[in-house]
């Protein structure tokens, strides 16, 4: 499978522009270049700092998509100053998982503005589950926008959102419908942790690959050591 295999749907709405890649395989490096493709077009070209922020709960798994992916996410920042950061040609990348209000009694939008107003960053990638109403799209898509995201709205429970409205700069949100609602119940795949861990490689791999083209997979992965 190649890039123009996997179908992608391109949207522009008055509130902003969305991205939605049907995966009918599991197939991470196809997914990983058709997703780094479309990154490339949500993310602004002259940005210097970006702040990746992986939302949701780790101890729930279909909840626990952002978190594993900021994971395997390659924060650079801390490389600056030191010779490797210019060797390497690497962009400044931060990575933060504010965690959710039950563990934290603060809205995850707070705590990751607080870390923006520290580090400034110029654009913001959150990664997020999704839920969804429709079953073709339950664990088959990765959505993408620049819309922003409002944490806990797919079951109902909304949260400070993470939006340029909010944050005063680029957005750009990506996710995965881990649940269904279905007649008020929630819910999801036999295989979510399969599929949690696919969705957290594919996603992290485009984010590297978009932010740090210059890097290998096996150069990320020995720096994530």
């Amino acid at each position: 499978m190649n890039r123009t295999d996997l179908a992608c749907e391109l949207a522009q709405k008055p509130e902003g522009n969305y991205a939605t890649i049907y995966c009918d395989e599991l197939d991470s490096p196809s997914e990983i270049a058709e997703l780094s493709h479309i990154l490339g077009q949500f993310i602004p070209k002259e940005v210097g700092k970006t702040l990746v922020v992986g939302l949701g709960n780790e101890s729930i798994t279909p909840d626990s998509l952002g978190v594993r992916a900021a994971r395997k996410v390659l924060a650079t920042a801390h490389f600056k100053g030191h010779s490797e950061f210019t060797e390497l040609n690497l962009s400044e990348v931060y990575v933060v998982s504010p965690g959710v209000m039950a563990q934290t009694g603060l809205e995850s939008a707070q705590l990751v503005k607080s870390v923006a107003d520290l580090v400034k960053p110029d654009c913001l990638v959150v990664i997020d589950s999704l839920a969804c109403s429709k079953r073709e799209r339950l664990a088959k898509t990765i959505q993408v926008t620049d819309r922003g995201i409002a944490p806990g709205s797919g079951v109902k429970n909304e949260r400070m959102e993470f939006s340029r409205k909010v944050f005063g700069m680029p957005v750009v949100a990506i996710g995965v419908p881990t649940v269904i609602d279905v007649d008020d119940d929630m819910l999801v795949p036999r295989d979510i942790d399969v599929v949690i861990s696919h969705y957290a490689r594919v996603i992290s791999g485009a984010v590297n690959r978009t932010l740090n083209p210059g890097l290998s997979e096996s150069e990320i992965e020995q720096l994530l050591m």
